[in-house]
């Protein structure tokens, strides 16, 4: 018979460390059950040093804990880290010390209307509060119909959580948002606005009517080259590109009406005059746009005659767009610089010989220019007697008569020959 085989014995030793082991694994599942799941790239590889622990915990609006709520943990130009509430409603969320941190929160049935903004991340506990979802469908109507393209807003305690417009068929429905009491607000371009207080239990239905209306805008445009700025009458005011036109009046204004809860483009023109385009908000009520304008730059030269003697100096002067002095603009006369215009804006310039001559006249950017014809002098017809000069040619008849002189002194001494017969 051979010698019996003895089944190997496991030391005791090796039966403890195996013991040891399986109970840490369920210590280990036990407490991933009882604080959390952490995924994604939330993990201890991606912890640092500079890393505080967020203990967060998600409550409903009773204050019961929420578990299996997905969290995305994002910080700027950071994350994301994932975690998942437990039964509890905690976990745990690593995230750099002093960033402020942004929390997302997802699960079915329940709904935040913002993210959890954690400020100046630290070592703390958080509590985010989740509400039951909810939606609400919106038709805004006028008068005549459905009106598409219609703003609808909600506002909860004062905070938009809605902003957006309805279809063609003039309906809008929200994302799914908290269960709660909301104001909404609807109007659109050209109407008045309605508002009411809406209750978001569930899926909820809402109809808003809106009228339309206008207000009185008053414009007001001035010329601020003046001190003080003087009004600009005739001025064009051309409102939405077109839609709207109109012209002030002596004193500068006009008053025209506008179409209520709109924004325009305004541009304000007139001959030889700047463009001022400016953007005008109108709401519910009268309002005014005062805006100013100014004259475009511009020389103007003139001179104080079209022909000029050669020899003899021409004034010329300069003038701004308003017909001010210039002083200190350059003169030339046939592309040659003669000088500058003192504080008068004058300038006397020589017409050195007969013939079209340019007179230009420039500042900056600027320059204006003139023709003026250089004549000669006429000659005498007539000389002028002087004191000094020579005699004329006399009959004899004695200084200073001539022939016709004489022949009338003859004819008075016959006659009073034939007299004394």
């Amino acid at each position: 018979m051979g010698r019996p085989v003895q089944k190997p014995v496991m030391p005791s030793t090796r039966m403890g460390v195996v013991t040891a082991v399986c109970a840490l694994v369920v210590v280990v599942a036990a407490t991933g059950a009882a604080t959390g799941v952490i995924t994604g790239s939330e993990s201890d590889a991606d912890a640092t040093t500079d890393d505080v622990t967020l203990t967060v915990t998600v409550v409903d609006r009773s204050g019961n804990p929420l578990g299996g709520v997905d969290l995305s943990a994002t910080w700027d130009g950071g994350g994301p880290r994932n975690a998942t509430t437990a039964g509890n409603g905690k976990t745990f969320i690593d995230v750099p010390e002093g960033e402020d941190v942004t929390i997302r929160t997802d699960r079915s049935f329940y709904v935040r209307n913002s993210p959890y903004v954690v400020e100046s991340a630290s070592e703390r506990e958080v509590e985010i509060q989740m509400a039951r979802e909810g939606q609400a469908t919106v038709t805004v109507r006028n008068a005549t119909g459905t009106v598409g393209q219609a703003y609808v807003r909600l506002f909860q305690d004062g905070q938009p959580v809605v902003s957006s417009r309805t279809g063609p068929d003039g309906t809008y429905t929200t994302r799914d948002i908290e269960h709660d009491d909301y104001t909404l607000v609807t109007y659109k371009e050209g109407y008045l606005r309605n508002r009411t207080t809406l209750t978001v239990d569930g899926e909820v239905r809402e109809t808003m009517t809106i009228e339309q209306d206008s207000v009185l805008v008053t414009f007001r445009v001035q010329d601020d080259h003046f001190s003080p700025p003087r009004p600009v009458s005739e001025a064009t005011i051309d409102v939405g590109d077109g839609f709207l036109n109109a012209r002030t009046q002596g004193n500068g204004q006009v008053t025209v009406s506008v179409p209520v809860n709109d924004e325009y483009e305004v541009e304000i023109t007139k001959d030889r005059y700047g463009t001022n385009t400016q953007t005008l908000e109108v709401r519910e009520s009268d309002t005014s746009l005062n805006t100013t304008i100014q004259r475009i730059p511009s020389l103007s030269l003139s001179t104080g005659a079209n022909r000029v003697v050669v020899g003899e100096r021409v004034s010329v002067r300069a003038t701004d767009e308003y017909g001010e002095r210039v002083p200190g603009a350059t003169v030339s006369v046939d592309g040659t610089e003669v000088g500058e215009t003192d504080s008068e804006g004058t300038l006397e310039v020589q017409i050195e010989n007969a013939g079209n001559h340019t007179i230009r006249v420039s500042t900056g950017q600027l320059s204006a220019r003139q023709t003026v014809e250089g004549v000669q002098p006429a000659p005498d017809e007539t000389p002028t007697a002087t004191a000094t000069g020579t005699p004329q040619p006399t009959s004899g008849l004695g200084p200073g008569f001539g022939v016709g002189a004489g022949l009338v002194a003859l004819l008075v001494v016959a006659l009073l020959g034939r007299r004394r017969r």
